[in-house]
């Protein structure tokens, strides 16, 4: 099934470092850099764009020497960013990583103060676009009282990223509001209050989010998979990727193949199984959304994640 989503978020400039040997701190450290596309909100919307589903941008961008390259690519892959609010003075926002030589984070630093040009009124001006869509996806990067308003006016499904623990708390007041919600571990206990370190403390954080009014929690957890849950229904699997090449991306991957198993009106458990395949697509890739997605692809990688473990 093809749905037609706004992604109200981040579009940012990618800069990943990865460490060839241990990284030392305070020191120069061999290795590869990369530069490419990135922001959680795009990336999810590169991902959704490429298993099908028609998707527009909202982003703000800035017209400097990254602004061609971005339109063009976007183009190229089919995602709609007419939408976008570009200005001439402003610069894109860039991300900067530094990962361990197995792929993973070890230091990042975002610089995305032109997100606070997405004000509620900007948001008021795209309010009846937004309202004709299926889903509205938003995620934590967006300003405090932008959040809000689109909680109060807007009509379409609403599903929301944390982002990190720090913006994580942008979402506290429009947690009832949120038809779905993907947390990592840390945000998740930034937004409950709940120490998460077992079975049994995860299921408590999804159970206050439900009592809140979220109807979909899905909690990922590193090394230890990812949890999925509706008030009724709540499941756990372990990771199901073998190799790390770049862990950057995976939760926006994560993100994504929730959203089409629920798009697409799958079981709960179904939906976490697209969320860890999506992970695991963006885990074999080096870059923060895996060129490899595609419907065939990620059928394919389902049939990696296996298991059914109810908590």
């Amino acid at each position: 099934m093809q749905a037609t989503i706004a992604v109200v978020g981040g579009c940012n400039i990618d800069i990943n470092a990865t460490s060839s040997s241990p990284l030392i701190f305070q020191d120069s450290n061999p290795g590869c850099v990369q530069t490419s596309l990135g922001g959680v909100g795009r990336n999810i919307g590169e991902n959704l764009v490429r298993l099908g589903h028609k998707v527009s941008l909202l982003a703000p961008l800035g017209k400097d020497h990254f602004y061609d390259h971005i339109v063009n690519f976007s183009n190229q892959i089919g995602m709609d960013l007419s939408r976008c609010l570009v200005m001439e003075d402003q610069s894109t926002s860039t991300y900067m990583c530094i990962n361990h030589p197995n792929g993973n984070i070890a230091l990042a630093v975002s610089a995305m103060e032109i997100m606070d040009f997405l004000t509620p009124q900007w948001a008021e001006t795209q309010l009846d676009y937004i309202n004709s869509c299926d889903y509205v996806v938003i995620d934590a990067n967006l300003k405090e009282e932008t959040l809000m308003y689109l909680s109060e006016h807007c009509t379409s499904p609403l599903c929301a990223d944390a982002v990190s623990g720090k913006k994580a708390e942008h979402l506290r007041k429009i947690l009832p509001s949120l038809y779905f919600l993907k947390a990592n571990r840390y945000e998740a206990e930034v937004l409950t209050g709940i120490s998460i370190s077992d079975q049994y403390s995860v299921r408590k954080a999804s159970t206050f989010l439900h009592s809140v009014g979220v109807k979909n929690v899905a909690i990922t957890l590193g090394g230890d998979g990812a949890f999925l849950s509706t008030p009724s229904e709540k499941f756990a699997l372990p990771p199901q990727y073998a190799t790390t090449v770049n862990s950057s991306g995976c939760g926006d991957a994560f993100f994504a193949g929730a959203l089409h198993g629920i798009i697409n009106q799958c079981s709960t458990l179904e939906n976490l199984r697209y969320g860890l395949a999506m992970a695991t697509l963006c885990a074999g890739s080096a870059s923060a959304v895996s060129p490899d997605v595609c419907p065939e692809n990620l059928q394919k990688t389902l049939s990696l994640c296996k298991g059914d473990m109810m908590i």
